[in-house]
């Protein structure tokens, strides 16, 4: 609407109607987004799964054999993985989960009574502890049952999840190909070079993960069986899934563990806890570096910072996918800001990474 300006002339706002149009646009874009979030999170699962599987793909192209062999290779690999996934998750969900959550209140009474009648361990164990579902299970034992129709949902998430990685693998590098005719020719060269490297890096992440996992699936098994803490299924079962989290993981997958460690005796809970912090440090100064090699170069602070601040913003998704993002950032440093930095910028990040400060 016109007004009138501090010398009596008419100040008109003027929107063009394609300015209209474009603020529009992108409301609709960013709806559309927030209405798409799971989808585009299992994509973004199925992608790094895709390029995880692409590899056998290649392998089976350099022996000169059909494609289709690849991608029937991918598939019997990813369904082997995830068949053995749920042949042990189901089981240690379904018998000794209902299990654990009859027992809550007998496993309050049994760890109360394993701690002195005051002091800060008591206090601490029974603020923990002190939960209605401790005293009362069924609540929770009804909502378990309940579970049923979100595990079946869950399980159509998981099929479609699997159905896209394998679409991927079969059609991935030329969706790649066609979208990077839209480039300039320089830049095209520029992310086919990062594509690669970054495809690496996913690579790297994904098959390290999996065989941290179940490395530490196995470990916490083995020694809560030898401890003949209850549960050792259930809870190496935990242990294999929050490694997935870097060091929030360790925290999720040791309390529960040393709380039914309680039930057998004090003693026992702490060297649960031993158990478990001896994982941890072999895993970071011994397995990590063997199984990621130097593709994954990231500090402690990194990764926390990056596994919360992605876990805040899109959930256990983003927090599982954000590693290989983060550790993709050297190469969009050197191909894409390289000219824009100090001339030994990525000279000297490279050598910080080989070689940290004491």
């Amino acid at each position: 609407m016109p007004e009138k300006g501090p010398e009596g002339k008419r100040l008109e706002l003027i929107i063009p109607w394609a300015t209209i149009f474009k603020i529009f646009a992108a409301c609709a874009l960013g709806y559309a987004l927030i209405q798409l979030r799971i989808f585009l999170g299992l994509f973004l699962l199925a992608l790094l799964i895709g390029i995880t599987l692409y590899p056998i793909v290649r392998w089976t192209g350099r022996h000169r054999w059909p494609k289709w062999t690849g991608v029937l290779f991918s598939a019997m690999v990813l369904l082997l993985v995830v068949g053995a996934f749920f042949a042990v998750l189901i089981p240690a969900i379904t018998t000794e989960g209902r299990t654990v959550i009859k027992n809550l209140p007998a496993l309050r009474e049994k760890v109360l009574s394993l701690l002195p009648q005051s002091g800060i361990a008591r206090d601490a164990v029974n603020r923990i502890l002190s939960s209605a579902s401790f005293s009362n299970p069924e609540p929770i034992l009804k909502q378990f049952m309940a579970w049923g129709g979100i595990a079946l949902k869950s399980l159509v998430e998981v099929g479609l999840m699997l159905i896209m990685a394998i679409y991927l693998v079969v059609d991935g590098p030329r969706v790649f190909e066609w979208l990077l005719a839209y480039l300039p020719d320089g830049e095209r060269k520029k992310v086919q070079a990062a594509g690669r490297e970054m495809a690496s890096v996913v690579y790297s992440y994904m098959a390290g993960q999996l065989i941290t996992s179940v490395a530490c699936a196995v470990y916490s098994f083995v020694g809560l069986a030898v401890l003949r803490v209850p549960d050792a299924l259930l809870l190496a079962v935990l242990a294999g899934i929050c490694d997935i989290l870097p060091i929030i993981g360790f925290f999720i997958a040791v309390i529960p563990a040393m709380l039914l460690a309680l039930t057998v005796s004090p003693g026992t809970a702490l060297m649960v806890l031993a158990l478990y912090a001896a994982y941890h440090w072999i895993e970071n100064y011994f397995i990590v570096p063997k199984v990621y090699g130097n593709k994954l170069r990231l500090s402690t602070l990194t990764v926390l910072i990056s596994v919360v601040a992605a876990g805040l913003v899109a959930g256990v998704i983003g927090a599982i996918a954000i590693l290989p993002i983060v550790a993709s950032y050297p190469i969009v440093e050197r191909i894409w800001l390289k000219p824009r930095l100090a001339p030994n910028t990525v000279t000297r990040h490279k050598e910080i990474d080989e070689n940290p400060p004491e």
